[in-house]
């Protein structure tokens, strides 16, 4: 086999499993609300979750990535224990909206501390591809500022949910209005930062989109 033929192998592997993972995102918050709704169903949506778990460690193995690891013995561990023992599946179900919520607050919010620079600043001066002037620096620091607070509210409602919502408020919640609101805001942030920085030049918002894709994320680790 050629390296050109072996690089188009490996490429289209690659995709592939991209679409089989954002597949599986999909299926996660349809799948367990559904269940919620019909007949309180919840074992697809726990299989789901399962996979998506393991999926994203063998991948990040693959990457050469450790935190991989961890994914998988948590994956391993969280699959023993659900099908071996006697534990309601609604309580695994409303962990992950905690968990995502703290692991996005913490990721932003630790980038404020004195002597870091914040995550969004970092990230815009990625994809420009040159050093931000000081607007520019204390803009983006400000947005840092903004998903910080959002990830924390965020989380506290992902919280009170869980602990006094019906499961269909709390499904409704946290799998889909919580994530239209981080969309609505990704957009609004996004047309105001074009005109509080009209001096850099923008891409428009698909392009925008697609340039996030192509950024070297473990770089920001």
């Amino acid at each position: 086999m050629t390296h050109s033929a072996h690089t188009t192998d490996t490429g289209r592997t690659h995709y592939l499993l991209r679409g089989i993972f954002l597949l599986l995102l999909i299926a996660y918050p349809l799948t367990l609300h559904i269940g919620i709704l019909k007949n309180g169903n919840l074992q697809p949506a726990v299989i789901i979750l399962l996979g998506l778990i393991l999926f994203s460690g063998v991948s990040m193995v693959a990457n050469r990535n450790r935190t991989g690891w961890l994914l998988l013995i948590c994956g391993s561990t969280l699959a023993v224990w659900l099908f071996t023992q006697e534990i309601d599946p609604a309580l695994v179900l409303k962990l992950p909206p905690i968990l995502i919520s703290l692991f996005l607050m913490v990721l932003f919010s630790s980038t404020l501390i004195p002597g870091r620079r914040a995550l969004i600043s970092r990230i815009a001066e990625m994809m420009h591809g040159h050093k931000l002037d000081s607007v520019a620096e204390h803009y983006t620091r400000r947005v840092t500022v903004l998903w910080s607070t959002l990830f924390i509210l965020m989380l506290l409602e992902s919280i009170l949910l869980a602990l006094y919502a019906s499961p269909k408020i709390w499904s409704l919640f946290t799998n889909f209005i919580n994530y239209a609101l981080i969309g609505l805001v990704f957009l609004i942030e996004y047309r105001i930062r074009v005109r509080k920085l009209s001096h850099l030049q923008h891409m428009a918002f698909p392009d925008f989109l697609l340039s996030l894709r192509r950024i070297e994320w473990r770089r920001l680790w």
